[in-house]
């Protein structure tokens, strides 16, 4: 008899855990956010070697334990390596990140998947953030100070690549000045652009005998005061007769630079030590921004929208209306964001 029990028992128990299974994911099925999302959050694959392959080829400068830097990479290769394309009109393609890697691009949503896709194949934990206009991503337990340190870091190699030169140039060197003979160090003269906003100089300079100090917008003007034609500089900032100084300034819309002069009838021996700093545009840009975040069980989740260009960066935050719903793609649990 009580073998009996014992056996109803059990069936009862195994019956209550099954109709239980049964509800909730019946449960699932009907609750509209994840009708929703369940199409889009499907096409996140999280156990794909080719993919974790692709991933390991962007973040080979990243330490194994630099999520951040990790994170950053990534999101910054899919910005200036993927264009934003349109879904036809009146028909949603969600696409696999296989397929928006093969076309090169994608969709709001599709950029998200593939973002995601990346960063779970590397262990980055992620959400899918839906809204009636948009999506992008989050970025589970980030450093934020930490994260600031790689967007700056890929920013000035971004302006690099775009401007052609080291944001920081360096010159430090002894030489002989002969009598009436020129020396300049500097840029051609190039007009700056949306990458580059001024130039910033630091000198220290000494010399045998006195010489003078020209800062100046172009090479050419080095080249047409030798050949003693006019030439342009920027006068506030010449110092005559000088056998030491040490100086600081920003100037200019042009990569130029210094021009040293030697009037004595003797050579002098000179001792420099120039920095040339090109500043990014992207302080400007960002100085009073900071990395959107949002507290999800207590930890920092950065947004990630694919979408926001060249300038986009880890924490850019668009400014999206409307509510958006933070999904995680394994468990089906979410979140609704709310600003601050």
């Amino acid at each position: 008899m009580k073998k009996k029990l014992l056996i109803m028992f059990i069936i009862i128990f195994l019956s209550n855990i099954l109709i239980g299974c049964v509800d909730f994911i019946k449960n699932i099925e009907q609750d509209p956010v994840l009708l929703k999302a369940n199409p889009y959050i499907e096409k996140i694959e999280i156990n794909n070697s080719e993919l974790r392959n692709y991933s390991y080829s962007i973040i080979t400068s990243c330490q194994s334990n630099n999520k951040e830097c990790q994170i950053n990479a990534i999101y910054r290769y899919i910005v200036e390596n993927f264009e934003y394309i349109e879904d036809p009109l009146n028909i949603e393609l969600i696409k696999s990140p296989d397929q928006t890697i093969y076309d090169g691009g994608g969709d709001c949503e599709d950029l998200s998947i593939l973002l995601n896709s990346l960063l779970e194949n590397i262990g980055i934990k992620t959400f899918l953030v839906m809204n009636e206009t948009h999506a992008y991503s989050l970025a589970y337990d980030i450093e934020t100070s930490l994260m600031w340190k790689e967007i700056e870091k890929s920013f000035i190699e971004f302006v690099e690549n775009k401007w052609g030169e080291k944001i920081k140039q360096n010159y430090n060197e002894s030489f002989y000045l002969h009598a009436n003979e020129l020396w300049y160090y500097g840029g051609n003269g190039s007009n700056f652009n949306e990458y580059v906003e001024y130039i910033n100089i630091t000198y220290d300079i000494e010399s045998e005998r006195p010489i003078d100090i020209y800062l100046v917008p172009s090479k050419s003007d080095f080249e047409n005061l030798s050949e003693n034609i006019l030439f342009y500089q920027y006068e506030e900032y010449e110092e005559k007769n000088i056998i030491q100084t040490k100086n600081q300034l920003s100037y200019g819309d042009r990569f130029g630079g210094i021009i040293l002069n030697n009037k004595n009838r003797k050579k002098s021996k000179i001792n420099v030590n120039i920095t040339l700093y090109l500043h990014p545009s992207f302080y400007e840009y960002y100085k009073n921004n900071s990395i959107k975040k949002y507290i999800l069980n207590e930890r920092n989740c950065i947004v990630l929208d694919c979408t926001a260009g060249e300038w986009g960066y880890p924490g850019y935050d668009a400014g999206i209306k409307g509510e958006k719903i933070a999904i995680n793609h394994i468990t089906k649990e979410y979140f609704y964001l709310i600003d601050s």
